[in-house]
């Protein structure tokens, strides 16, 4: 796995003990959504998968996961078959 990018870093110390779904969007970090469990999280993250992720398809873009202890994992999707 690549380094995390010093911009997540930066952007992931905004969002403290929350769950958070980062986005390295053409060398831009965004966040996408946070939540304060983790159940709610997975539920959030699999409507964005469905409603969101198809759009980036074309775009140069990484996704990262935020735990509330500070873990920051890379994520990589599977595309969905319809």
């Amino acid at each position: 796995m690549a380094d995390v990018p010093k911009g997540i870093e930066r952007i992931a110390a905004t969002v403290p003990k929350q769950y958070a779904l980062l986005l390295f969007l053409d060398g831009f970090p965004y966040v996408e959504f946070t939540a304060r469990k983790s159940a709610d999280f997975m539920t959030d993250l699999n409507s964005w998968k469905r409603k969101t992720y198809p759009s980036l398809s074309r775009s140069h873009v990484r996704f990262f996961t935020l735990a509330p202890n500070g873990e920051l994992k890379e994520l990589t999707f599977t595309p969905v078959r319809s």
